[in-house]
């Protein structure tokens, strides 16, 4: 019998990052012995149609699969309804879901129909790995019966060598898309002595003083580009709290650029409400503030030993991210309750 993962074919575009905590999954459970199984949904609407009635029975009928692991969402609620059907007639298999995001929290919480459609999707599979306790907790009050596991922070295939920073200069990154939506909050930095240089598309056409545009690289390159003190993750148009919906978003999910920085070695600066704070205190890879004009404050009186040990328990973490460990471990467990 064997365990498969389903790839789906999303961006082309090398310079989009949202596919790769999608393929690092996949790249570190065929390592273990899964198959993948690469599906090429088309664009066309016709296609797709075709594919969901057709193409999707062929790909489980008459096949001895033991367990099926899928990462949600591929962006179609018809498309997984349809997975999952085929699913469970042509195969015996435990079916487990990745969750990458819950759509419902993200974006959806007005909308009653995709609401329900979702958790009833969550509740015809075998088991969830879903991001942390907050989410976990969510999905539980909303519903949700399956078992779950916490998966922590993703991992993130890392090529390019550790950051190996050689002074505390209370220097940040900031890394990912740099719309006004999501990064409009570096126009009101008023720091003074804690600078941050900013990595990703979108730029405002001007930034304060203590804010540095570096530019845009492909996920794969972009750390050998970082050597900063820390990585900064923050949501929203507010220096004073992570708001809007992705702030908010941002209390269940473990956003992808944690596990950027950590892997490169890079200790961390979150919102103390973000779900991922729990993480980043439970291993003290990095600081939790209120508001970020607390930050300069909070860099001016830290010491370079307080900051090698933030460095040190980064770099360990680091190791740990490369590897696989948090999805191994999290499918180990998932694999443990269901016998």
């Amino acid at each position: 019998m064997t365990k498969v993962i389903l790839s789906s074919i999303i961006s082309k575009d090398n310079k989009d990052a949202g596919p790769k905590a999608k393929n690092d999954i996949e790249e570190f459970l065929t390592e273990k012995g899964y198959e993948k199984i690469n599906l090429e949904i088309s664009r066309n609407k016709l296609a797709k149609l075709m594919f969901s009635f057709y193409g999707i029975n062929k790909l489980f009928k008459g096949k001895d699969y033991e367990e099926i692991v899928f990462q949600y969402p591929i962006y179609s609620i018809f498309l997984t309804q349809r997975f999952i059907k085929a699913i469970r007639k042509y195969t015996k298999a435990k079916l487990i879901f990745v969750i990458h995001d819950v759509e419902a929290i993200r974006g959806y919480l007005d909308d009653q129909k995709f609401y329900k459609n979702e958790l009833d999707i969550f509740n015809s599979t075998d088991g969830l790995i879903v991001h942390n306790e907050k989410m976990q907790k969510w999905l539980l009050d909303n519903g949700v019966k399956v078992p779950m596991v916490q998966l922590g922070i993703f991992d993130y295939i890392n090529p390019n060598p550790i950051v190996k920073s050689t002074k505390f200069d209370r220097s940040l990154c900031f890394a990912g898309n740099l719309i006004h939506e999501k990064a409009g909050f570096m126009d009101k930095l008023t720091w003074k002595h804690t600078k941050l240089d900013a990595f990703g598309p979108n730029p405002s056409e001007k930034y304060p003083q203590c804010v540095n545009y570096q530019g845009v690289y492909p996920s794969e390159e972009l750390p050998a580009h970082m050597n900063e003190n820390f990585g900064l993750i923050w949501d929203g148009q507010s220096v004073d709290a992570c708001t809007g919906t992705y702030g908010e978003y941002s209390k269940y999910n473990a956003p992808h650029k944690t596990s950027l920085y950590l892997s490169s070695g890079m200790p961390v600066i979150v919102w103390e409400q973000a779900a991922v704070a729990g993480f980043v205190e439970k291993f003290q890879v990095g600081i939790t503030v209120n508001s970020l004009t607390e930050l300069d404050n909070i860099l001016a009186d830290m010491t370079d030993d307080d900051y090698a040990k933030l460095k040190s328990n980064a770099e360990k973490i680091s190791k740990k991210v490369r590897s696989g460990n948090f999805i191994y471990q999290a499918m180990q467990e998932m694999e443990s309750i269901l016998g």
